[in-house]
């Protein structure tokens, strides 16, 4: 049964995606980004309410890795991923009485950014609070000397949920406007308190790219 709502629910996707318009802006940012680092990667930085218009932005281009829970949620989401043409790093069901692998992912996912692949993390996920970096994409950009590279993906229609994040679904035929931000770099071995201060320059970067965004 499970297998079968992926299918129906990667129908609709594919067929939403196939109506979208995308266009792209400050790409320099991204091919600097790509060389400022030792592998030649780096970890994309988006909010969570922005996902699908990010991976619609950069699906079949490229293996970007993504993080997926082990829950049913993290299922469909790995699956659709996939189809999108992205590697599906698997994380944590956050349930605290057993061990999902959260740990092993991320050491997965650190090991694929070390390798060259680049990927993207939702700054803000899983639960919040909304719009504000966790200190996770700065660990692995610290860990692997990958920079990080902001992008915000507005569309100009879209379905928003009532949840924490306001989590959007753009409508058919939308156009999405995709914007990349100025590469973050941490140095190796940086404090907590470094981290945190990087954590805050991600933030105020994602925030000033969508106050700087207008729709032709």
């Amino acid at each position: 049964m499970q297998n079968c709502l992926q299918y129906l629910l990667w129908l609709f996707a594919r067929t939403l995606i196939s109506t979208y318009k995308i266009e792209v802006r400050n790409i320099e940012h991204r091919e600097k980004a790509r060389s400022l680092g030792p592998h030649k990667s780096f970890i994309f930085a988006l909010w969570h309410e922005q996902v699908i218009s990010v991976m619609t932005g950069h699906a079949w281009t490229e293996p970007f890795l993504t993080l997926a829970s082990r829950s049913k949620d993290g299922d469909y989401a790995a699956f659709i991923s996939q189809k999108m043409g992205f590697v599906s790093v698997r994380g944590s069901s956050r349930r605290k009485s057993i061990d999902k692998g959260g740990k092993e992912a991320l050491q997965e996912y650190i090991s694929g950014v070390s390798k060259g692949i680049s990927g993207g993390m939702t700054v803000d996920g899983p639960r919040g609070p909304r719009q504000k970096c966790k200190p996770g994409v700065v660990l692995v950009a610290r860990d692997t000397g990958s920079p990080i590279l902001p992008v915000v993906a507005v569309a100009n229609r879209y379905w928003e949920f009532n949840s924490w994040d306001r989590f959007k679904i753009p409508k058919p035929f939308t156009k999405i406007v995709m914007l990349y931000g100025e590469p973050i770099s941490i140095e190796a071995g940086a404090s907590n308190q470094r981290v945190d201060e990087i954590c805050e320059k991600v933030t105020d970067s994602l925030k000033l790219l969508e106050k700087s965004f207008t729709h032709p």
